[in-house]
């Protein structure tokens, strides 16, 4: 395993894109939120996703991290960050983001939380 970086413009974003690379043979378990969509890309075929959709591509994808709004909007909400993915190859995608499943479920956290210690 080794991580990627794809660039300074993602580190304002929440849904940046810092990837990690996976080689070798054997299993591999992927954690996701929501359903998983599949799609396929022939050459030179382009594909267009937020980032925080995106779960795993092959490395022979070329892709670029684009801004679809202004800096500013960018900066402050961490979103307006896109990937575009350009073929041949497989993308796996999640119909729902990390930042939506968290706004979901934080408010329905207990706001009081007991803590049990295991120490002495």
């Amino acid at each position: 395993m080794e991580t990627k970086w794809s660039g300074a413009k993602t580190i304002f974003g929440s849904q940046g894109l810092i990837l990690l690379q996976v080689s070798g043979t054997g299993t591999l378990i992927i954690s996701r939120h929501g359903a998983k969509h599949h799609v396929e890309l022939n050459a030179g075929e382009k594909y267009v996703v937020d980032t925080g959709h995106l779960v795993t591509f092959e490395e022979r994808i070329n892709y670029e991290v684009k801004k679809v709004a202004g800096w500013k909007s960018t900066f402050f909400s961490g979103e307006g960050l896109v990937a575009e993915l350009i073929g041949p190859g497989d993308i796996n995608l999640q119909n729902r983001s990390q930042d939506f499943f968290l706004s979901w479920l934080i408010p329905r956290l207990s706001k009081q939380t007991t803590y049990v210690s295991s120490g002495s």
